[in-house]
């Protein structure tokens, strides 16, 4: 079977005793998680992987265990304990809402493998294959985890999301470590763990919403009730933010500022199960939104990144300079340089923003290439001589 399943405190404390006597041989342990998260407000976590390097792999019923894991919160707390884990970012959260919070350091196999060549979001059945040989089968991917008992073919599924870590992290750190990335991923995972683990207030939860950049700031002040009604409605029903509502129609309700219900109605985008009660709930947000005063209306953290003609070829050109050095290097392009942070340098064409805007690694790699754009000492070519597109200082 090579796993053990554990659902009663007293075998979660002998198990975590005996991964104890194990990580002090090897420091490093593999986790993964399965959720429901579709049906209430806050994901229910249901189950916790955990392995060591040598083979030893428990699954631990969390939904069983609720509130009673206090033995594996210490396990996996230790500081200087290696957290290996694969597309971390949904594990990271739900594992520190039901065991308090957990140090890293953490390795993402997922974020690691992108800085070594592979694509961005690379699956995790991809990597194995990839990095061991070895074709998973993932047929349970969509399974019901609240299930109980667990069948075996989901917990074997549950098992093998562990099993391969420890070997691919061997691969990948020894990877980056011949290119001299490793501290690029390590800034990686440090800006993924920060973006998921950091607490929104329920008055910032506009900035979530798709397509809020396309607002003025009466749009978001609209917006900012809006999404304050929802929050509520969908905590009081225990219910995911976008059952309640979905983004579209929140983002055309606060464009258009319906300031009666029969004219919201009118929306397309508004689901006619949202009732007349609730239409007229958020009717009464938006006329709270547009009562806000001017010096009080929410902005955005950035200027526009509306570019006019000037700044669209601006633009394609930075992206062009971002493209041959990701080519060299052999990464994506959006993982060296995502599209918002170069629309907004675009946008700005100031030399000292590139600091601001593409701190760390990024600027180490780009920084010069940049400023050299802004400042009309380099150019895009075409060597014929290399067959490849090139980046020329102009000294």
């Amino acid at each position: 079977m090579n796993y053990t399943l554990i659902d009663t405190p007293t075998n979660l404390q002998r198990i975590c005793d005996d991964f104890q006597i194990a990580l002090q041989h090897d420091n490093r342990i593999a986790i993964d998680t399965e959720f429901v998260g579709e049906q209430t407000y806050e994901p229910q976590l249901m189950l916790i992987q955990i392995a060591t390097a040598y083979g030893h792999i428990a699954l631990i019923d969390a939904k069983v265990l609720a509130g009673k894991m206090q033995a594996l919160a210490n396990l996996l707390g230790a500081p200087d304990r290696l957290k290996i884990m694969h597309a971390g970012g949904q594990d990271v959260p739900i594992l520190n809402a039901n065991l308090g919070e957990i140090s890293g350091p953490w390795f993402d196999t997922q974020i690691a493998a992108a800085y070594v060549g592979y694509p961005l979001q690379t699956g995790y059945a991809r990597l194995v294959e990839a990095e061991t040989r070895v074709k998973l089968d993932k047929g349970e991917s969509l399974s019901d985890w609240g299930r109980r008992p667990i069948p075996t073919s989901m917990l074997t599924y549950a098992a093998d999301d562990v099993r391969y870590l420890h070997g691919i992290h061997n691969n990948l750190a020894a990877r980056l470590a011949e290119l001299d990335r490793t501290a690029w991923n390590n800034e990686g995972v440090e800006e993924m763990v920060r973006s998921v683990t950091e607490k929104l207030a329920a008055s910032e939860l506009w900035r979530k919403v798709t397509g809020h950049t396309g607002l003025d700031r009466r749009g978001l002040a609209i917006l900012r009730e809006l999404c304050l009604w929802r929050d509520d409605e969908a905590r009081r029903r225990d219910k995911p933010r976008r059952s309640i509502i979905k983004d579209e129609p929140l983002i055309e309700l606060a464009r258009r500022a319906p300031s009666t219900t029969s004219a919201a109605m009118n929306l397309r985008s508004l689901p006619p199960s949202l009732g007349d009660r609730r239409l007229a709930e958020l009717v009464e947000r938006i006329k709270i939104g547009l009562a806000v005063p001017a010096n009080q209306q929410p902005r955005l953290d950035y200027v526009s990144t509306s570019l006019d003609e000037h700044g669209a070829a601006l633009y394609e050109l930075l992206l062009a300079v971002v493209r041959v050095r990701a080519i060299e290097a052999n990464i994506a392009p959006t993982l060296l340089a995502p599209s918002d942070p170069l629309r907004r340098l675009a946008t700005s064409r100031k030399i000292d923003d590139v600091a601001r805007i593409f701190p760390g690694w990024r600027g180490d790699l780009i920084g010069d290439d940049l400023r050299a754009a802004l400042n009309g000492k380099l150019s895009v070519a075409w060597d014929t001589q290399a067959e490849r597109l090139v980046c020329r200082h102009d000294y």
